[in-house]
């Protein structure tokens, strides 16, 4: 079994304003496995990120992601293992700013980039294109390319869906995420 997840990092917005814009509501229950359907923590210097066990939550499509973003910065992360592939963008001030994404399904070394991505995109994406064609390149049995959504994603938040501590070596805490009962969801 694969991930099949997505996660969104927003900076410069209060927890309370992101669940209320997302219509959750923190249950306060760790959950170290990450097995709830939301899971929500903390980033180190501020913001929050909230995490779907759904690669394609409404909360990471493009209409929701321009209203959570309006005053802040929001970034993204998509990864379905099943089809190998992997998605990261940015939206900031309720605009995409950048995205960049792997279909496997397009070829090994497929890389679709929109807007103005990250200077590292470049080092990222040369580093992997070397690394598939050291596999063998079309011939590999492994999709390397799948890579740089995530890694760009994970050096920017220092968050990684599939390793335990951040780039900072801290330790994020979750917490389980419900969605919130109408009326309970509005801005206090």
């Amino acid at each position: 079994m694969g991930y099949s997840i997505a996660w969104i990092a927003v900076r410069g917005k209060s927890k309370e304003d992101i669940l209320a814009q997302l219509a959750l509501l923190d249950t306060g229950a760790p959950d170290e496995a990450g097995e709830c359907p939301v899971l929500g923590a903390a980033l180190p210097g501020g913001g929050y990120l909230v995490f779907f066990n759904d690669m394609a939550h409404p909360a990471v499509q493009a209409e929701s992601m321009t209203r959570l973003s309006e005053g802040c910065e929001a970034l993204a992360c998509q990864v379905e293992e099943h089809i190998m592939a992997s998605a990261a963008f940015q939206y900031r001030d309720g605009a995409k700013v950048w995205d960049v994404a792997h279909l496997s399904e397009e070829g090994l070394y497929h890389l679709a980039v929109g807007g103005t991505p990250p200077p590292l995109l470049a080092t990222i994406h040369d580093e992997m294109r070397a690394t598939q064609d050291e596999h063998g390149g079309l011939e590999a049995d492994v999709d390397c390319l799948f890579e740089v959504p995530l890694m760009l994603a994970n050096a920017l938040s220092g968050f990684r869906h599939d390793e335990a501590t951040l780039l900072s070596g801290e330790t994020l805490v979750f917490t389980e995420l419900v969605p919130a009962a109408p009326g309970k969801a509005r801005r206090h």
